[in-house]
């Protein structure tokens, strides 16, 4: 069920096993590559919750729909979508790139107001 998920959400975005571990990798530092993601898909193997989180948040879904729980893909991509139209109004199309750094930047705030609270 997981792997049938992941593979859904790899052909969906029309990406290739290969692109997806690319993009993973690159997105979170992860140390995946096409045969991880084959093992995956089959249910060879199950990707740490750490790693589910990644795809989660890569391909916009939830935890609960990658693990059955949830049987709807949706909310968090739906989410991310209107961010990105509350963020970008009138940029044209939002690339992952520019995604991307909105992201990062968000983590850098996050981290620094969690510095800021330890020392208070």
């Amino acid at each position: 069920m997981l792997g049938e998920k992941i593979k859904k959400l790899r052909k969906d975005n029309k990406m290739t096993q290969t692109e997806l571990s690319e993009k993973l990798n690159s997105q979170f530092g992860l140390n995946t590559d096409r045969v991880m993601i084959s093992k995956w898909e089959t249910g060879f193997q199950t990707p740490k919750v750490s790693t589910l989180s990644c795809l989660a948040q890569f391909f916009g879904v939830s935890l609960d729909y990658l693990s059955g729980t949830e049987s709807e893909e949706k909310t968090h991509k739906n989410n991310i979508e209107a961010a990105k139209v509350a963020l970008f109004s009138g940029a044209g199309e939002v690339t992952d790139e520019m995604w991307q750094e909105v992201v990062e930047f968000a983590k850098f705030v996050e981290a620094r107001e969690a510095k800021r609270n330890e020392n208070k």
